[in-house]
């Protein structure tokens, strides 16, 4: 008796590996995405921690010096603009994300498609298996009682 085979396979081996292709890939852009999170998160710090410091030069009073001050607004004013370069960076990375998920989400389906229809075809294998070994055994009992 014959073994199942599918005819389809290959067409499933390469929607499976389109599928881990896709997974692979968002989860590089999920990475790359934290990166930048971590990388916010740096500049605000950076922005709070340059701000204090020059708070308390302003808070010190007596020797004020306007070169180290105005040194202070202009790297806060730089924080600022990649901050919001960082921000326009995320926004970007998110939507590609989005992207990617979509995308695994279509090779899922044409994944599970393709399942079914093996599992179908299967079934349908099985169930002409047992046919043939009903009729089979059928035969066999009738030869039997024609002998007798």
């Amino acid at each position: 008796m014959k073994k199942f085979q599918f005819k389809l396979q290959s067409v499933l081996d390469a929607r499976i590996k389109a599928l881990e292709n896709c997974q692979l890939a968002m989860a590089l852009v999920q990475d790359k995405l934290n990166k930048q999170i971590k990388h916010l998160e740096y500049l605000y710090q950076t922005l709070k921690d340059s701000k204090n410091e020059l708070e308390l030069i302003l808070g010190a009073g007596s020797n004020i010096n306007l070169i180290e001050i105005n040194s202070y607004q202009s790297f806060i004013i730089k924080l600022k603009d990649k901050i919001k370069d960082q921000h326009k960076l995320i926004t970007d990375t998110e939507i590609e994300l989005e992207e990617k998920k979509q995308a695994i989400l279509q090779a899922l389906k044409a994944k599970t498609m393709l399942e079914k229809l093996k599992e179908k075809n299967l079934k349908n294998f099985l169930t002409n298996v047992e046919r043939l070994d009903f009729i089979e055994i059928d035969e066999i009992a009738t030869n039997r009682h024609k002998r007798k």
